[in-house]
């Protein structure tokens, strides 16, 4: 399991840049897109309800 520090570092993405090309050493295009399209919906979702909690009118 990827290891990410408390203190986000060039260390950390290149880590994270490493363990995405050994799951994807096979070249599975489908696959590829699929996890990033999965990691951008979770990031709008997130980054929708984060914004939702610190809007001023809510």
């Amino acid at each position: 399991m990827l290891q990410i520090s408390d203190d986000f570092t060039l260390d950390d993405i290149r880590a994270m840049r490493d363990d995405f090309g050994e799951r994807h050493k096979d070249g599975d295009w489908d696959a590829i897109v699929a996890e990033i399209k999965a990691g951008a919906a979770e990031f709008r979702r997130d980054f929708a309800a984060f914004i939702a909690r610190n809007s001023p009118n809510s």
